[in-house]
This record gives structure tokens, sequence and C-alpha cells, in this order.
């Protein structure tokens, strides 16, 4: 510090005492607005927390009540109206204050921040980023509500499977497969599932002549083809999709499963799954879904050519003479009925 003339020690110490305030009070001043933004984030954070678990009650509650719906445009109806409510809860309530903590690729900017400084090996990183890329496009489906259930069904527990696209793929080993997308209401991440079986059965249409009105005619009569039977645990199943997305609704995991593909002259099937539920503190229940013959797309079937290697089980002489099993009174027992 330069002296002026006439200024005495004293003052020149005095004056460098001050400029030293000075410094030290800016240097508070900023360390002490940076605490209180550090601080205030971590509360606003907090409170996105909290305030985001109860929204995800809150739908669990109305996801709960659509399962139930035994109609299927009941359900779709009931459970639309219960994502559009947590969607405006969510962007309303939940995130009003802190918009820029939600972020639905925040599981993926991890994964791949883990990567670059050597925490993940690529095998790693490609499994969790598929994982994410599952649920992302589930969730996708969820918030645009205008997704029609190819198959769904209510089974025990508050229960429902939905399967809401299903398609021809292949399998790791090149072989033909029927893979269906799903949302499973009511399997949670603390839900204990047994899986049961999984059983097809196969009909077709034939020409054969029966006895009408005292005379013999031609008719078309349906008979089984075949029956394939398998384990009815999905391909893929996701018990918690928020540990990917944090927003993802409660009271739903995602997944696929596979079927196999019917062969090409297959006209419609039944198709039966099944499954047990526990949860905690509550007992085990049973669930068998039914669904009674099925039109059968040209899509989800083999080719001309193709040829139908899969496992099958014979039917019964009743089966192939297009008639299910009979009591001793001659009456029919389990029939079925087109959906």
């Amino acid at each position: 510090m330069i002296a002026r003339p006439g200024e005495t020690l004293y003052e020149r110490g005095c004056m460098r005492n001050f400029f030293s305030i000075i410094v030290i009070f800016a240097i508070l001043l900023v360390g002490g607005g940076w605490v209180y933004t550090k601080q205030q984030r971590e509360k606003n954070r907090l409170e996105v927390v909290d305030q985001l678990a109860e929204a995800r009650k809150n739908f669990a509650n109305k996801a709960r009540s659509s399962a139930n719906e035994v109609e299927s445009s009941d359900y779709l109806r009931a459970i639309r109206a219960a994502l559009t409510q947590y969607e405006e809860e969510l962007a309303g309530r939940v995130y009003k204050k802190s918009k820029e903590l939600r972020n639905p690729d925040a599981y993926k900017e991890r994964v791949d921040a883990q990567f670059k400084e050597g925490k993940l090996d690529e095998a790693q990183r490609k499994s969790m980023l598929e994982g994410y890329e599952l649920v992302n496009a589930a969730y996708e489906t969820l918030k645009s509500k205008s997704w029609n259930p190819v198959l769904t069904a209510k089974g025990g527990a508050d229960t429902r499977l939905d399967i809401y696209h299903l398609s021809k793929g292949v399998t790791p080993e090149g072989g033909p497969v029927l893979i269906g997308k799903f949302f499973f209401w009511g399997i949670e991440d603390s839900t204990d599932v047994r899986w049961g079986q999984l059983s097809i059965r196969l009909w077709h249409t034939e020409k054969e002549m029966v006895k009408e009105k005292g005379r013999q005619v031609e008719k078309d009569v349906e008979k089984v083809l075949g029956k394939q039977e398998g384990e009815a645990q999905p391909h893929i199943i996701v018990q918690r999709p928020a540990n990917y997305i944090d927003e993802f609704p409660s009271f739903v995991s995602i997944g696929e499963v596979w079927f196999p593909v019917p062969p090409h002259q297959a006209e419609h099937m039944d198709l039966t799954f099944e499954y047990r539920t526990k949860t905690y503190g509550g007992g085990e229940v049973e669930s068998s879904l039914k669904w009674e013959k099925l039109a059968i797309p040209s899509d989800w079937k083999l080719g001309k050519d193709q040829v139908w290697d899969a496992d099958e089980i014979e039917a019964t002489p009743e089966e192939l003479a297009g008639r299910d099993g009979q009591d001793a009174d001659g009456g029919v027992e389990g029939q079925e009925t087109a959906q």
C-alpha cells in the first residue's frame, strides 16, 4: 500500500485492516450464498421425494380399483383416467417449484458417466441400458394413454395382465417366437410370484361328412390341431420400473412374455396362463387367466412353408373330433365360447 503524504503508521494500519475486512466480508457473503443455495436445493429435493412418494401412493389406490374391473373397456377407461390424474399431480404439485429435478434420463446419464469413469465395462453398460430402454418405452406407452390390449384379464389379489403388443420376433438361437409386451398390475417389487403353467390349444377347420336331417352332408368341422405347454414365467419382468425412472407409476410391473408361433393352418387358440402371488403378511393367491377361441391373425402364424417344430401334446379323441370331454350323462364339460 502506498502511503499518502502526512499519513501516520497508525492510519496506514487502520486502512489495511479496513480493506481486509471488506475482502473477508465479500468471501463470507459469496460463501454464505453458496451454502444457502445448496441447502435450498437439498430441501427442494427432499420435498420432491416426499411428494412423489405420496403421488405414487395415490395412483396405486386408483390403479388397484382399475385393475379389478371385469370388463376390458371399464378397465381401460379407469386406468387412463388414473394416469391422467397422476401426470397432472406430478406437473402441478410434485415438480411445480423444481421442474429441473424431473429428469427421466437421469439413470441413463449415470450409467454413461460410470462407464466413462471405468466403473462399468461395456457388457454391464449394455445390459443396464437395455433395461432402461425397456422401461422408458413402457412409460411412453402409459403416458400416451392410447394403447389397446391385445389380451387382458383380471387375476386374483388385485392383479391384472395386460398384453398390449404382440408380434413375431426371433429368439437368440434364430427361431421364431411371439413376443408379448405387458403391463402386470398388482405385481410390485415386494410381490412374491410363483409362475405356473402356460397352456395352448390350437384349433382348425376341416371338411367332413356329417349326418344331418337323416342324410350325409359335407360341413366345416372345428377340430383340435394340437396342444402346447410350458412355463408361464415371463422372458423378462421388471418388478420395480421406478429403479430406472423415478416417476414411473406404482402398482405395475412391465416386461415381455414369449409364446410359441402357431402353425399356418391354425385358426383359433385357447390360452391359459397360471401364477400364484403372495404379498408381505398375506396368504398365497392362485390365478388362472383364460382366453378361449381367440382368432389368430395371419401375422402371428408361421408361413406356409415353415415347419411347426414345437413340442406337442396329443389331443384327446373327443377334441380331435371337434368336441370337448363329455361327462357320464352326455353333458359337455368346460364348454368354450368365442371371445
